[in-house]
């Protein structure tokens, strides 16, 4: 009984968490918004066992360390205020980084034309991984796809079956 009640825990942690995140998410947007930046992420992770609230900004031109410093001190007396994650954490900002996992809808479009990898739950055609430009996201037949341009042209693979897709590092642009 006790393991099974350790267990509901742990999912309703897991639940509140993310409902945390996006309304964290939902009150720090429009702010970023008004500093001429993009919010792309919150996530609540942990490194080397420290907690970490990372809050992940974009813009064209790239992040600066003012940037980051900006963005720390208009959001950080609304997390004291709003005191939405018990127990201490730092706050991290930073730019989404040369290898990015995308993650949320609108990063499809803002990182288009740029390289990536796309993982498959299930193989296409024996292949699980495929490489190329991010073209974004798109739909046949009512089923939404990731759109990259490979060596062999354009190719619409399921959303269903993608388990992560990754910008890959290329000194020149595709």
């Amino acid at each position: 009984m006790a393991k099974t009640h350790s267990l509901y825990v742990v999912g309703v942690i897991n639940v509140g968490r993310r409902e945390i995140l996006n309304n964290l998410f939902e009150t720090f947007g429009p702010i970023v918004e008004n500093m001429g930046l993009e919010l792309l992420d919150i996530e609540f992770t942990s490194e080397a066992g420290r907690p970490i609230l990372r809050v992940t900004i974009y813009k064209p031109e790239g992040v600066t360390l003012d940037d980051c410093v900006s963005v720390d001190r208009a959001v950080s007396p609304i997390l004291e205020e709003m005191d939405p994650i018990p127990g201490s954490y730092s706050l991290e900002v930073s730019s989404p980084g040369l290898e990015r996992a995308l993650k949320r809808d609108k990063e499809y479009e803002i990182f288009s034309g740029r390289a990536c990898r796309v993982n498959l739950y299930g193989p296409i055609d024996g292949k699980r991984t495929f490489e190329g430009a991010l073209i974004g996201l798109g739909g046949t037949q009512g089923e939404e796809a990731v759109i990259i341009r490979g060596e062999h042209g354009e190719i619409a693979l399921p959303r269903r079956n993608v388990s992560k897709v990754q910008l890959v590092y290329q000194e020149k642009p595709l």
